[in-house]
């Protein structure tokens, strides 16, 4: 992959990580129990607290696999499966930029054939 385009994934990536750590900033998660809610509005609240808390932590796990990526970049291993060490295909990486393994072990992993690092 060209220096240039390494730079633009890497902005892409850099942006995607502030988006990501803005929402996880806004999420509040706590809930004011000041007066005694009706049953129903608690289990609705609850609700959208495990809905949140659910969103969060994918955002978190997406933020880390943003960082993993940032990481590779600046080892020379970017877009190289973690698992075969073959190319991975560039419209994937234009699609998924943080994407650690090539289509094929990708399936392998989410088939449960492929252990996660």
């Amino acid at each position: 992959m060209s220096k240039s385009n390494l730079k633009e994934v890497k902005e892409k990536l850099l942006a995607e990580r502030e988006l990501l750590i803005e929402k996880l900033k806004g999420n509040d998660l706590s809930i004011d129990d000041a007066e005694t809610p009706d049953p129903v509005d608690l289990a609705v609240r609850n609700y959208s607290k495990n809905v949140m808390l659910a969103v969060s932590e994918n955002e978190s796990k997406q933020l880390t696999l943003i960082d993993e990526a940032l990481m590779r970049i600046e080892d020379d291993e970017y877009g190289t499966c973690q698992n075969c060490e073959n190319d991975i295909n560039p419209k994937r990486l234009a699609a998924i930029p943080w994407a650690r393994y090539c289509l094929d072990c990708q399936e392998l992993l989410e088939k449960g054939l492929l252990d996660e690092d």
